[in-house]
Parts: C-alpha cells; structure tokens; sequence
C-alpha cells in the first residue's frame, strides 16, 4: 500500500513538472493594461511584455481571499482583472508556449 502511495505521489509530481512547456521564467514591473484575459507590464527598463492568463493562473494579492469570497457570492467569475488594476507593481513567474507568454504566478504589490 505505501509503496503503491509513493508511486502515484511521483506520478503526479513529474505530470505537474512537465504540464508547462518551457522553462519558468520571471518579470517585474507596472501593469499598463489588464483584462479577464491577459495583463501588460511594462519594465523599468521599459521592455513591454503581454502575459496570458487561464484558470491556473494564481494570482497573489492583498485582500485576495476576501475579494474570491465576494465574487463567489455574487457568482461572478474569478478572472485576473478583478485583483490587479493600472499603475499597481506586479512580479510575474510565467512560461512561453508557441510565441505566447503564460502567465503561473502574477504577485501583486
């Protein structure tokens, strides 16, 4: 039984390792746009990056757990542009597939 626990505890480690296509990468900067479905920062170098975000995109935030509660509640869809807004300082852990920028983590400031 252990051994049959630690097999499907491996199996699920190596399909979250290799679910993303590249490798993890990460940007700092100011978001100049955001909708439900991609964010735009721009660095302090003044490099421009678009990011696209889907349903594992985690997005950390103060007051974000509150904010998931209230959209519960209303029934709206948790979509990125309810927890990040213009001019507000994000970190983002992202990978590319196919040209496009994927958006895992986006930390907002």
């Amino acid at each position: 039984m252990v051994r049959r626990l630690a097999f499907v505890a491996v199996a699920v480690l190596l399909v979250a390792t290799f679910s993303f296509a590249g490798e993890v990468e990460e940007a700092e900067g100011t978001v100049k746009a955001v909708t439900s479905a991609d964010v735009t920062v721009t660095g302090a170098d003044g490099a421009e990056w678009v990011f696209a975000a889907n349903d594992d995109t985690l997005v950390k935030a103060k007051g974000a757990s509150h904010k998931m509660k209230e959209l519960d509640e209303a029934g709206e869809a948790k979509t990125i542009d309810k927890f990040m807004k213009v001019d507000q300082k994000v970190t983002v852990k992202y990978w590319k597939e196919e040209g496009k920028a994927w958006a895992k983590e986006i930390w907002v400031r």
